[in-house]
């Protein structure tokens, strides 16, 4: 599986792949920093691999020292770098079909010449996060069962029926010679799990896992053999990967995105007291597409964060252009996040370490292939079930970006008449279906029909807004309008509303002395007892509370 020689790397340089993204990042007692990420195909599916660079000056990251590929009908990807107490470098990735997680390590990764181990195997499932070291001297190593339904084609011979899906953890007691499946929790709601796991100062341990609402968080008293059920953890987040552990001062550290429209806003954030709030922050990208950030900490204080920017998997070669396709790295210490700006003499924010370009002229097209009929696209859809028109809006996700140049309200009504007849008509998804895929692709951040609907519900904020008016004043279709927002930003129109109103509330929380009536009306909330229900229930305080807490020009 690992490809080291020069000659045998030369086919996963940038020039041969379309897209990129998932990564992680180490940095030695040396100086010298590792990245890694996956690519291959043109999106995650067989054939993906597994890629590794190195910078000895933070600012090169051009070369190539490594590959995980597994031949055949199988892929590698989410790999994970760690280094542990011992200072030996992991490497660590994932394959499928088969749910095994692989390592390889190597003992002294600021030599000339990197010595690597022998492969070796970990654990059943998906680890996509650094292991935990408690204070009792185990490491904690994060690996997951999804549910069948995530990835199910790509996984379906290497399922067991014992396979429970769980956020599992693996202990280890000898350094990583053998390792130990202990308990797991089963959260609700949870998406692709991506967990990691906290030492609370207490010795409780906190299991923090990605949700569709969020990141939930679920607590372990005897050391990780059991777990408790979970709940929301109140930190938000647009269901994607993040990034919490604690830091040498003994701070935890969280990156995650704030203020959110979607996969924007990617923000490290700090906390003193042991996670229960997090009051300073500093924005580390605010771009559409920035997502699932991993993290190391350097012996001189340094943060290093990396994330991807846009990863390219789209639906052809001209889409998968236009988009960033990036790799970044970020260098900051605790107090740059205490300032809110940049204090470090080495600190920085948004260096590049991995970019693509065109393919190397000699590179067939990888999207060079037959496209599917509407036709057979229908029957497709109407043979597996489920909701129909969503998952049709899933995999056209940006057509509806230019609906005035289609018959949105002919749309409409054929949906209308499709799913009044139970939904089984081939014929008539077919002709939905021509329509839809049509229609003219326009990337995210040009979107001008996002942007009306943000600036009409930012204009009518302490209004009732309905989307039926929404779409009534744009002249579009309300399925449009819902599955064009959601698939766009990743969030319902009720649910930017809300994020809207709170954000306002919490504005003139600090920045008034409104009283509790006038902040409910003027955010949309019918009264001041519905606005603090709501705001309590979102930011684990009452409006009364945060004021006190927040209040510029009060100690």
């Amino acid at each position: 599986m690992l490809i080291t020689d020069r000659k045998g790397l030369e086919r996963f340089t940038e020039c041969h792949r379309v897209w990129q993204g998932i990564p992680g990042i180490e940095h030695t007692k040396g100086g010298r920093t590792f990245v890694t990420f996956y690519s291959g195909k043109t999106t995650e599916t067989f054939g993906n691999y597994v890629l590794l660079y190195k910078s000895d000056d933070e600012k090169d990251y051009s070369e190539l020292i490594a590959a995980i590929e597994k031949p055949g009908k199988f892929r590698c990807f989410d790999p994970v770098l760690w280094i542990d107490p011992l200072g030996r470098l992991w490497f660590v990735w994932n394959a499928m079909p088969g749910e095994e997680v692989w390592g390889i390590i190597c003992d002294n990764p600021d030599a000339d010449e990197l010595v690597w181990g022998e492969e070796f195997y970990i654990g059943r499932g998906i680890m996509m996060n650094k292991p935990t070291v408690l204070s009792t001297g185990e490491w904690l190593f994060p690996i997951a069962i999804w549910p069948p339904d995530i990835h199910e084609k790509l996984r379906a011979s290497g399922l067991r029926e014992e396979d429970e899906p769980r956020s599992y953890v693996y202990k280890t007691s000898d350094n990583g010679k053998t390792f130990a499946k202990l308990g797991g929790s089963a959260v609700k709601e949870r998406r692709c799990d991506e967990h990691m796991v906290v030492e609370l100062k207490n010795g409780v341990l906190a299991m923090y896992v990605r949700t569709k609402y969020g990141i939930a968080v679920s607590y372990s008293y005897d050391r990780g053999v059991t777990w408790s059920q979970g709940d929301d953890s109140g930190l938000g987040g647009p269901c994607s990967r993040f990034y919490i552990g604690r830091l040498r001062s003994g701070r935890i550290l969280l990156i995650n995105h704030v203020k959110f429209t979607g996969r924007n806003n990617l923000t490290a954030l700090l906390s003193e007291d042991d996670g229960k709030t997090f009051p300073y922050s500093i924005m580390l990208d605010e771009r559409i597409g920035v997502s699932y950030p991993d993290v190391t900490e350097s012996d001189d204080g340094y943060i290093y964060i990396t994330y991807d920017r846009e990863r390219g998997n789209r639906r052809n070669l001209e889409e998968s252009y236009r988009a960033a396709r990036e790799i970044l790295v970020a260098k900051i210490t605790e107090e740059d996040i205490i300032s809110g700006s940049l204090k470090g003499e080495n600190s920085y924010l948004k260096r590049i370490a991995s970019k693509l370009g065109k393919l190397a002229d000699s590179e067939p097209n990888p999207f060079a292939k037959k496209e599917i009929s509407s036709e057979e696209l229908a029957e497709k859809l109407i043979a597996q079930g489920g909701n129909i028109i969503e998952e049709l809006f899933a995999l056209f996700p940006f057509n509806c970006t230019s609906i005035y140049d289609i018959d949105s309200k002919k749309v409409e009504a054929l949906i209308k008449k499709f799913e009044e007849e139970g939904s089984q008509d081939i014929e008539l998804l077919a002709q939905i279906i021509s329509i839809i895929r049509s229609a003219p692709r326009q990337c995210a951040n040009e979107n001008p029909v996002i942007q009306a609907i943000k600036k009409h519900i930012d204009e009518h904020i302490a209004e009732d807004i309905r989307v039926s008016d929404i779409a009534e004043r744009l002249k579009i279709s309300v399925y449009y309008l819902c599955h064009m927002f959601k698939a766009v930003t990743g969030i319902t129109i009720t649910e930017y509303c809300n994020s809207i109103r709170i954000t306002k509330a919490k504005q003139m929380l600090i920045n008034t002395d409104e009283a509790m009536n006038s902040i409910a009306y003027a955010c949309g909330f019918c009264s001041a007892s519905y606005f603090s229900k709501n705001f309590t229930k979102l930011e684990k305080t009452t409006p009364t509370e945060y004021r006190k807490i927040h209040k510029r020009g009060k100690k």
